[in-house]
């Protein structure tokens, strides 16, 4: 949230660390990563971005090349990190104070290493606290499916937001991830805990199954499931195809077309990230 989820670790560097993950792919996590990028620079915050994805998918949004192994997250998770984090700076002839350290292929192997590594699971959390940033947040985008790289990226967050299609396969997935979640935290022993900041329904459409699982047909959905698990959601970002190209043009909707909607909603999200320092 993730996406994930920089107090970039409150128990740590005294920033906020934020994983944005996801239930399965292609749900709109990297395009929210961007988008909070944006809001929470509009408020004059700096943030770096990290891309923990292997398809390098904040590579593309973000408009920029893919880097030379030794330029991305690779560098950072590793045992002998020196501290120089290779950020790129992002959309500087529009705004300032957003950076992104990104994946990629590269990243295919370093989870395979983060496994026989002693300190494997906490080595981005080692990195933030050994070398902290100098920005106000960190967004952490996690690739589609859990594995290694999803719990490094645990390690070292203080919060964690999902988002997901509001389909009967990714309430489940996400049902899932929130029991992995939970699991993961008391294994790691992790304090303080990185807490679940909320769920963001993305890609809705006028569909029966999407407006019974919003709880808009008169049926138990999201708002009743996260009311009872006392986690917040976050109003529905609908299907939108201005969203989808500005992903593609390298943009965060913000900068893409100022006046849609779905930016309230991007700002609303910023605020409560925002708030939490």
């Amino acid at each position: 949230m993730a996406a994930g989820f920089s107090n970039t670790l409150r128990r740590r560097c005294h920033k906020k660390s934020f994983r944005l993950c996801q239930t399965v792919g292609g749900v709109g996590k990297t395009t929210l990563t961007v988008n909070l990028a944006y809001q929470l620079a509009k408020q004059d915050k700096t943030v770096a971005m990290f891309g923990l994805d292997p398809n390098g998918s904040l590579t593309l949004f973000c408009g920029l090349d893919d880097p030379p192994p030794e330029q991305t997250m690779d560098h950072v998770l590793r045992s002998d990190f020196d501290g120089k984090y290779p950020l790129f700076p992002v959309w500087r002839d529009r705004i300032d104070g957003v950076d992104a350290c990104l994946g990629g292929l590269p990243l295919t192997e370093t989870s395979q290493r983060l496994v026989l590594d002693k300190r494997g699971s906490y080595l981005l959390a080692d990195a933030l606290e050994d070398h902290p940033l100098p920005h106000d947040f960190v967004l952490i985008d996690c690739p589609g499916t859990i594995e290694h790289l999803h719990v490094a990226a645990l390690s070292a967050s203080t919060d964690v937001l999902i988002t997901l299609k509001p389909e009967d396969k990714d309430m489940d997935a996400m049902a899932k991830l929130l029991e992995w979640i939970s699991a993961t935290r008391t294994e790691l022993r992790l304090r303080p805990t990185p807490k679940i900041m909320g769920v963001v329904p993305n890609g809705a459409k006028n569909r029966a199954m999407h407006r019974d699982n919003l709880g808009l047909s008169n049926m138990q959905g999201l708002p009743d499931i996260m009311r009872h698990m006392q986690i917040q959601l976050f109003p529905t970002l609908k299907d939108s195809a201005y969203i989808a190209n500005a992903a593609a043009a390298g943009l965060p909707l913000g900068l893409y077309r100022s006046g849609d909607p779905s930016n309230q909603i991007y700002k609303k999200i910023a605020n409560t990230i925002a708030e939490e320092m």
